[in-house]
């Protein structure tokens, strides 16, 4: 089934599922924030926990080493074997033994000390003096002056580290144990160097300490050294922690998250730069926001169930709601239809009575109203009826006494005077004004009344005897254009009154139309006397008038120059202006321009269809 869309649903549905919507994004929304939060913050605090704790555990170790440190010092702390170290080598054998005697005796005592982690110690002079947990003839320590540490020990007073190494020739390749070196001197004569003392242990006191940290089943405590390579590990296999290893060199300080291909991880260290030695905590993400996980699922299962209550809930009180609503929308559809005898027929009190009874009152009053508008559009109708009628009566009543009268006239005696075809052109031409006078309410092709012009001009013309002569220059594409019928002739006729009758001069009245954007462009110019400033000045004022065809009609008596009952034939400037406003609206109709004792120009504007070539014009408003 296609599914509608969304601005076809009905107003129920959709605030049934924008209101869902809403709640639903807002309670997940804020269960994820919080979620992330939660989880930032366990994590921020998880990460300072841990880093306590490889603090802590990095100051077991140094503590731990510290004690080996001074485990070297030993032999100061025994007089007796410093005088032993101190005698000459020309003693007897006797002396010799005893000395080897004391010396490994005092070793021996320093192995007694009950830890695990020391495997050996050994005294290097000129003699080689050991005890420990290794068989001295394995030791593989003969040419022990060519060892790096030796030569290192005798160089300075620090004590030596000597790194993760496996006992030459001792065969315990498994046990991987660290050395520390510290020269001995005279106590007698402190420039005096007298040999050097190795103490090795195993990683076993070391690995007691790191032991006691839990950094859980996913997670894992490392140590390693200089060399990156893992001296401890809390984890059997620690191949799942190797990426997370790998990535200790980037210098991105102390915490580190690392992304695996199954897992991310929380990593963090801690550095014992006098050994070289790094301390690695690595933590599940996974396992440190298990608690929070839980949480979150059980906070989105809650979400959920409440959220579909507050659905059910929103669900029963929008139909209870929306029903009345619709059922008004029902009733004005009716309406629609043109029956306005539907009534809303719930009594309520709340906002929903309010815009029923609203909507009754509304139905009454839109009855009442067509029923007054009826009426009303039949008087207008009736009044237009008449209008039309009495401006009829004013065209051919102006038309006919003086024009017809001239023109005949004009003919009786072209007849007398034997210019007979003179005669007949006349006739012709004055039928076809007569004939267009049938056309003064519709629209003609411009062609026509151009032809109109060309008879009435080519009259007055001759009426005159050269004292007036025109010319029409009109673009071609404007000809087959539909205009009012009767539209250019009043304005013709008004320049040749006003600019050929009162002069006894020549008059030549120019007729020019051009397409000027999207309108159709027309100027009458007659080179007669023009008007003064304050004619002129009445003239538009009177143009820019609303009033009736009526008004507009009487007022012309008023001035010469808008219309001639006594002996012109224009119906006047302001009744075409009128027309045309009517017809095509406001932005369109005349205009007029002129200079007294020069010339006079009307400008006519109507518009011009330019995708349909002119033909059609733009619905005008009903004249």
């Amino acid at each position: 089934m296609k599914i509608r869309a969304f601005v076809e649903w009905s107003i129920k549905l959709k605030l049934l599922v924008m209101t869902a919507g809403l709640i639903l994004c807002s309670v997940f929304l804020v269960s994820a924030l919080s979620y992330i939060q939660y989880t930032r913050d366990f994590s921020n605090q998880s990460s300072d926990r841990i880093d306590q704790i490889i603090d802590q555990v990095s100051i077991n170790i140094d503590t731990y080493l510290d004690d080996l440190f001074r485990l070297s010092l030993s032999p100061y702390r025994n007089d007796a074997v410093m005088k032993a170290l101190e005698r000459s080598e020309q003693e007897s054998d006797i002396r010799q033994l005893e000395k080897r005697w004391m010396v490994e005796q005092f070793l021996d005592d320093m192995m007694i000390i009950p830890r695990k982690d020391i495997w050996g110690v050994m005294i290097l002079t000129d003699d080689i003096y050991y005890s420990g947990r290794i068989n001295p003839g394995s030791l593989g320590i003969e040419n022990y002056r060519q060892f790096d540490w030796f030569q290192a020990a005798l160089k300075t007073q620090d004590q030596i580290y000597i790194p993760t190494h496996q006992q030459a020739g001792s065969g315990l390749r498994d046990i991987k144990l660290f050395s520390i070196v510290k020269q001995i001197r005279s106590t007698q004569n402190t420039q005096d160097i007298l040999g050097v003392i190795k103490v090795d242990a195993n990683y076993k006191g070391i690995e007691d300490i790191a032991s006691r940290v839990d950094m859980g089943i996913d997670g894992g405590l490392y140590i390693l050294d200089e060399s990156d390579r893992v001296i401890y590990s809390s984890t059997k296999d620690h191949k799942q922690h190797q990426a997370a290893l790998a990535q200790l060199t980037d210098p991105l300080g102390e915490e580190l998250t690392v992304n695996t291909e199954h897992s991310k991880y929380l990593v963090n260290r801690a550095d014992l730069p006098r050994f070289g030695w790094t301390i690695v905590a690595i933590h599940s993400y996974e396992e440190l926001n298990k608690n929070a996980s839980h949480t979150r699922d059980i906070a989105f299962l809650m979400a959920v169930i409440c959220s579909l209550l507050a659905i059910g809930v929103l669900y029963y009180f929008v139909k209870k709601v929306m029903n009345p609503l619709l059922a008004i929308v029902k009733l004005m559809k009716e309406v629609e239809r043109g029956n306005l005898n539907v009534r809303f027929p719930h009594q309520r009190s709340d906002e929903i009575g309010y815009l029923g009874n609203s909507f009754n009152a509304l139905v009454i009053k839109i009855s009442d109203m067509l029923n007054t508008n009826t009426s009303l559009v039949k008087e207008v109708y009736e009044a237009q009826l008449l209008q039309k009628e009495a401006q009829i009566r004013t065209l051919f009543n102006q038309i006919r006494p003086h024009f017809i009268f001239n023109t005949l006239n004009m003919i009786s005696l072209s007849m007398q005077s034997g210019k007979q075809d003179r005669a007949i052109d006349h006739i012709e031409k004055l039928s076809s004004i007569l004939r267009s006078m049938t056309d003064w309410d519709r629209e003609i092709p411009l062609q026509r009344e151009l032809e109109l012009l060309n008879a009435y001009l080519g009259i007055q013309s001759s009426r005159y005897e050269g004292r007036l002569t025109y010319v029409i220059n009109i673009d071609h594409k404007l000809r087959p254009c539909l205009i009012p019928a009767l539209l250019l002739q009043p304005i013709v006729e008004n320049a040749v009154i006003h600019g050929c009758e009162t002069r006894r001069g020549l008059t030549t009245i120019q007729i020019e139309g051009h397409i000027e954007k999207q309108s159709m462009v027309f100027h009458v110019t007659d080179d007669g006397g023009g008007m003064d400033a304050h004619t002129l000045n009445h003239l538009r004022g009177r143009l820019e008038e609303s009033g009736s065809i009526e008004q507009n009609l009487n007022r012309e008596h008023d001035v010469d120059r808008l219309s001639h009952s006594s002996g012109g034939t224009g119906i006047g400037l302001v009744n075409v202006h009128r027309r045309i406003q009517l017809r095509y609206g406001k932005p369109y109709g005349i205009e007029v321009d002129s200079q007294q004792d020069v010339s006079t120009r009307v400008t006519i504007t109507l518009p011009y269809d330019i995708e349909a070539g002119g033909i059609h014009h733009v619905q005008h408003n009903g004249y």
